[in-house]
């Protein structure tokens, strides 16, 4: 038996959830149905139209020639999750677009996918089909064992209560919930024993603009204040419902977009002042997305457009005042940041402004990548790449390729005091920052090897840092560190823009290669944490170009307000924590030590020497 054998069970769509012994009830996910197919040491990956994946998505082929046991066929969803587990498909679509391998390789580190494994076909060559679901899940969970952070995961299921799984899958805003009979076998084509119940949502949006072909609408609610972009929707929508309310769009007209929020750079789209409202159904509306599959339902004449409320959740921070000369008027200043310390946000802010002769070299003429938390550590967060439609003009960007987003997006470069207290203003606190600047992109300043102990002891990451310090200086290579404040340490080597990315990677990977095979019980390039076995991750993959690493200087969301210090070799010992420096014991330290770190942005090198000794086994 092999997966081209195989008729799928489908499932027939069903409006409501139920309560009912003899039922399984799982999440229902937004993915690519896959067949995972082992056989001898060779696995495919094939997708429901008999397409086969295997070379698109590496990471799930490695993680299923790593599970134990015999031969099988599993039947599951690929899946691509954000930071909060909620599938985002959009990723997923473009993942399985990439044709060469380097775009591939690279997906799989930037977009790792994940399998979830919902059936068993076949196990050690018998086929597993005629057995009642009840036992090929019991088979299915002694094959895959559920492990945090895998890329193959079973699906776990709740017994009876279909309802009360559909609640918690409503307020987490996941897809739907299936329901499967647990004593029947694995049928193909459609059946009643296998039942999807899908959620959509609808509501109200007010109509902030319209293509010109009547095609589609913009889509916006109100916060009480301002209004926010929700998205489009071109279902439903034609040139025939259009063609009663095309005059009165017409009439209001406006040269840019009311809304905030991720605005399309669309020319096909004309803006307006909202006069309108649309009912939409919709299946989901991801965090810092637009709705996923709307549909336009009617216009709804009997609503003002400020009846459309934004949800808590999809409101947007204080947008920032500029003052015309004297910097930027910071907002909230009694705000607490960091509430374990009592930490405010004016701290904070003031921290960015006594550095900024220090961190500015780093972020001069840089692509940002801004985590923005407008509440604080506890709260909310939130990437910011692309320039608020409401930023000041004083605020410099570059126009780039977002992967996020699909789209491009003006992205914030920060050069002086006033763009770094406004990023401060906006709620940033991890400030990320590029290898390469603008004026030589895709020419690296320097590698970096980041030192993630997760499990591991700090007292690893300082015997293995004080070993590339050793293998640096034997091969004529300056090296410089500083801490992450997180939980490693980051050290740079100077490139002066003589390599690409990928030989930048190649010299960390070549750098992770010696210190490993003289301390292998302590450092590893496994990226499976199970895998790692205690040992240090030391991560090259930073040196990749859509990667960033923090920035010198910022601070991270940590209890105690901790920074990225640099920091000189002579600290690298006893007593030196990722969490040490902070901003309020930073200062001191800067104006006794200076920035130990600062060459890295001017020295060049002589690599090719370099390589021949570290080739030769320094």
């Amino acid at each position: 038996m092999r997966a081209e054998d195989v008729e799928l069970q489908l499932a027939e769509p069903r409006p409501n959830a139920f309560t009912a012994e003899g039922w399984y009830f799982e999440l229902k996910f937004d993915g690519f149905r896959l067949l995972a197919e082992r056989v001898g040491k060779k696995v495919r990956l094939v997708l429901r139209r008999g397409r086969e994946a295997t070379d698109l998505f590496p990471e799930i082929v490695t993680a299923l020639e790593a599970l134990p046991g015999p031969d099988f066929i599993i039947d599951g969803e690929l899946v691509i999750q954000n930071e909060h587990g909620h599938p985002i498909f959009q990723r997923l679509l473009k993942r399985s677009t990439l044709a060469h391998k380097k775009d591939i390789i690279a997906g799989s580190l930037t977009d790792p996918a994940v399998f979830f494994a919902f059936d068993l076909l076949m196990l050690d060559g018998h086929d597993t089909r005629a057995l009642p679901l009840k036992q090929r899940k019991e088979l299915l969970f002694g094959l895959v064992p559920k492990v945090n952070e895998a890329r193959v995961i079973p699906v776990e299921h709740v017994e009876t209560q279909g309802e009360a799984l559909l609640e918690v899958v409503k307020q987490k805003g996941l897809e739907g919930v299936m329901a499967k009979r647990a004593d029947a076998p694995y049928e193909g084509g459609r059946s009643t024993r296998w039942l999807k119940i899908a959620l959509t949502t609808m509501g109200d949006f007010a109509v902030t603009g319209f293509a010109d072909d009547d095609g589609a609408l913009s889509l916006s609610t109100w916060d009480g204040e301002r209004w926010l972009y929700a998205g489009k929707v071109g279902a439903g929508y034609n040139p025939k419902v259009a063609a009663p309310v095309r005059k009165e769009l017409d009439a209001n007209v406006v040269k840019n977009p009311v809304c905030l929020g991720d605005v399309p750079l669309d020319p096909e789209m004309l803006w307006v002042n909202p006069t309108m409202v649309v009912e939409v159904r919709y299946k989901s509306w991801p965090e810092n997305l637009s709705l996923r599959e709307p549909v336009f339902l009617r216009f709804r004449p009997d609503k003002k457009p400020e009846e459309c409320p934004t949800p808590p959740e999809k409101r947007l921070p204080e947008e920032v005042t500029a003052e015309p000369v004297a910097g930027v008027a910071l907002s909230n200043p009694t705000k607490i940041y960091f509430p374990k310390e009592n930490i405010s946000k004016g701290e904070v802010f003031s921290w960015y402004h006594d550095v900024a002769p220090f961190m500015l070299p780093y972020l001069k003429d840089r692509p940002l990548m801004l985590t923005r938390y407008p509440d604080g550590i506890n709260g909310k967060s939130f990437f910011q790449k692309a320039k608020p439609p409401k930023a000041p003009d004083f605020v410099r960007t570059v126009r780039t390729y977002s992967e996020e987003m699909n789209r491009e997006v003006d992205q914030i470069v920060c050069d002086d005091v006033q763009t770094l207290e406004w990023c401060s203003n906006l709620g940033a606190l991890p400030i990320h920052i590029p290898t390469t600047r603008i004026a030589t992109l895709g020419r690296p300043d320097w590698c970096v090897v980041d030192f993630d102990p997760k499990e591991a002891p700090f007292a690893s990451v300082i015997t293995l840092a004080n070993e590339l310090r050793r293998i640096t200086e034997n091969a004529g290579l300056p090296s410089y560190v500083k801490t992450s404040g997180a939980s490693g340490l980051h050290v740079f080597v100077p490139l002066g823009g003589q390599l690409d990315h990928d030989g930048a990677r190649q010299l960390a990977e070549l750098l992770a290669t010696l210190m490993i095979q003289k301390h292998p019980t302590l450092g590893t390039m496994e990226r499976v944490v199970p895998k790692r076995q205690g040992r240090v991750y030391l991560d090259v993959v930073q040196n990749a170009p859509v990667k960033v690493v923090a920035a010198p200087f910022c601070v991270r969301a940590k209890d105690g307000a901790p920074v990225s210090m640099p920091i000189p070799w002579s600290e690298v010992g006893e007593g030196l924590t990722p969490t040490k420096f902070t901003i309020r014991n930073g200062r001191a330290w800067l104006e006794k030590h200076g920035d130990s770190m600062k060459p890295v942005l001017t020295e060049k090198p002589d690599l090719a020497s370099a390589f021949a000794k570290l080739m030769g086994g320094t």
